[in-house]
């Protein structure tokens, strides 16, 4: 007997297979992704904001008319270069900041993907001594981004049209799940494959462009773990207790993960499991460097790029996580309260699993077991997965560990004292919850609100074809930019990484030169290729106040001009790069700025007792200590720039090392 004709799989061709792989990328990882990636751009601009006035005004480090008229790159544009006191500065900051917001939570959100590329490039371009490739990558990501719908799910935006399309009127419809249909979840560019590609060439040119005698012989962790500048405690606890055997098998994993990682990337057989294979070893090789050592947003947008890759079968396991039995919740609400019922309106649209269930309080009979009319009267009730009833705040917390990750926001509910402040807030609330609906136009204690609709009546839609002819539009303009895009980073990926450099010659075109100056999309990846850093070092300020004493301000203690330290230096990121940088005799110009805060710096600080009347800047920096040691070697120390006469400089012994008798530890 013949198979039936539904039983034979159809034949997929050449083009659809291509397609699935390469150019096909799930919504729902994509507003996942907006989310992770828009709270990495608001983390950056308020670090960024914490130091606005060193890195980023006219009393700073790099004041605006040295950055426009000795800029550190070619064609460098910055909005910021428009403002210089810190109270513009910050102004400015600020705005992008709720930029940032906006484009995390999702409203708005192509306006706000195109803002949010335009403030992080801009805040990067500012001040390139705090350039690092973490900023570079973010840069890239933003820019390529941009051109993913972002929005379409997980969002306020999207919120907004389901609430516009459906209006439930009644615990009936709030349980109906089965209109509207769900969105979309499929969407199919040139962009997916441009950001697969992006991926896979970042760790390829880290992986060939490493190919000094530290990767060979797998020191090159033992040196990276002697930064103090960027060390942390937990790499410190490495280097001073694991083996170096150890140490040695890690560098080389690290290496073989970076050779690996593009060709799993690009492999087009088993895609599912291909992926998440490079997603555990991306985590695995990028969470290593983020707890060993301070490189700014680098290991962070490296672990969310995977993000945009993860497809339905990904989104299938994760419902069965967050879909299970036991995050069951049935919520008893007013049916009277119009706030009430848009809340449960807004919840069910936060809730992709399914796991609460609606019920009004205007029917005795169907309220749960265990819960009395009087009580769903006066507060609004949860009963969980097994039968356990809660009240005010607590049903609050209750709601939120149904939804996904909605506990990481509401777990402050739980916390002795902040519990009973949300306690007084949720009686605030539900005391005055008629006024609050009658005062948003809601409805309350029977009365309809304004413009109410039937629940089957869905807003008027613009005819098919008018949106057909603007959908392909968009469409058509979409990939068009995108492949400008793809060939402007395949041509600045070949002038920028001496590997492919040496083997193909590419002119860049001008518009090729003005775009990525402008913007910083650069495409040079070699971390810390072809060699480790072999030395280290830091900026000392050997100072005198006006009382007489010797000050730092920078440590707010004695200059200190050892370069042995066991726990670090604890360097942030901004100030780390811009002691690596103007060490250099590049920057030469740019050490006034640094001698003119210092003088000021006591105005900045308020500490009207700490004026310096002398300082002499040093860069005091060492030889790392080979394997099997722990203390550096000195070298002299470098003096970058002077105020004053420091007559009793503590420099003077470091001045010649090799003469030292003893060394001063801590």
């Amino acid at each position: 007997m013949e198979k039936e004709s539904s039983d034979v799989r159809p034949k997929q061709s050449l083009g659809d297979f291509i397609q699935a792989r390469y150019f096909t990328a799930d919504a729902r990882f994509l507003g996942v992704f907006r989310i992770g990636f828009g709270a990495l751009l608001t983390w950056d601009c308020l670090r960024r904001f914490e130091g606005a006035r060193e890195y980023y005004t006219n009393d700073g480090f790099l004041p605006n008319h040295f950055s426009l008229f000795r800029p550190m790159g070619d064609g460098v544009f910055s909005l910021l270069h428009a403002f210089s006191s810190l109270a513009e500065v910050r102004s400015v900051m600020a705005v992008m900041l709720a930029v940032f917001v906006c484009y995390t939570l999702g409203f708005r959100t192509r306006l706000a993907q195109i803002l949010a590329f335009l403030s992080i490039t801009s805040l990067d371009a500012r001040d390139l001594f705090v350039e690092n490739g973490g900023d570079v990558l973010v840069n890239v990501m933003a820019a390529i981004t941009m051109f993913f719908p972002l929005g379409r799910r997980f969002s306020i935006d999207a919120v907004v049209l389901s609430l516009r399309a459906r209006k439930e009127t009644s615990p009936e419809a709030l349980n109906d799940r089965t209109r509207p249909p769900p969105p979309d979840n499929i969407f199919v560019s040139l962009i997916v494959l441009l950001s697969f590609l992006q991926l896979a060439t970042i760790y390829f040119f880290n992986a060939v462009h490493k190919s000094g005698v530290g990767w060979r012989n797998g020191s090159a962790i033992w040196w990276f773990l002697q930064q103090d500048r960027i060390v942390t405690h937990l790499g410190i606890f490495i280097r001073e207790h694991v083996p170096y055997p150890v140490i040695r098998a890690l560098c080389y994993n690290a290496l073989g993960i970076e050779f690996s990682l593009p060709w799993i990337l690009l492999f087009p057989f088993f895609r599912t499991w291909m992926v998440r294979l490079a997603l555990l070893l991306g985590v695995g090789l990028h969470g290593g460097i983020a707890l060993t050592s301070r490189l700014g947003p680098f290991s962070y947008a490296m672990m969310l790029f995977y993000v945009l890759f993860l497809g339905a079968e990904d989104a299938r396991l994760a419902s069965r996580w967050f879909g299970r039995a036991s995050r069951k919740r049935t919520v008893v609400f007013d049916v009277d309260c119009g706030i009430c019922l848009f809340l449960c309106r807004l919840l069910k649209r936060l809730d992709p699993c399914e796991r609460l269930t609606f019920v009004g309080n205007d029917r005795a009979e169907a309220l749960p077991p265990g819960v009395e009319l009087a009580t769903a009267e006066r507060s609004v009730v949860v009963v969980d997965a097994r039968g356990r009833i809660h009240l005010e705040e607590r049903a609050v917390f209750e709601i939120a560990r149904a939804l996904p990750f909605g506990v990481c926001l509401f777990f402050w509910l739980r916390l002795p004292g902040l519990a009973e402040l949300g306690r007084a807030g949720y009686r605030a609330v539900a005391r005055r919850r008629m006024q609050i609906s009658s005062w948003f136009g809601l409805g309350a204690c029977g009365l309809a609100p304004r413009a109410e609709l039937p629940d089957s009546v869905l807003e008027p839609e613009k005819p098919a074809t008018f949106r057909a002819a603007r959908s392909g539009l968009y469409a058509f303009a979409r990939e068009t930019l995108v492949a400008i895009l793809l060939v402007m980073f395949v041509i600045q990926a070949a002038n920028d990484n001496q590997w492919l450099n040496r083997r193909v010659h590419v002119r860049r075109p001008d518009w090729v030169v003005r775009t990525v100056n402008t913007f910083r999309l650069l495409e040079g990846w070699g971390m810390f290729a072809p060699e480790p850093p072999y030395d280290d070092g830091h900026v000392v300020v050997d100072a005198r106040t006006k009382d007489g004493r010797k000050l730092d301000p920078f440590t707010l203690a004695l200059p200190d001009f050892d370069p042995y330290t066991r726990t670090g230096w604890g360097h942030e990121q901004f100030w780390c790069d811009y002691n690596n940088r103007i060490r250099f005799e590049f920057h030469v110009p740019n050490r006034q700025h640094l001698r003119d805060y210092l003088r000021h710096w006591h105005e900045y600080a308020g500490r009207p007792q700490d004026e310096l009347v002398a300082f002499d800047v040093w860069w005091v920096n060492d030889k790392s200590p080979p394997p099997g040691e722990q203390r550096p070697i000195p070298q002299p120390p470098q003096k970058l720039v002077s105020f004053g006469y420091v007559s009793d400089s503590l420099a003077t012994p470091w001045l010649n090392p090799d003469q030292q008798q003893t060394t001063r530890t801590r």
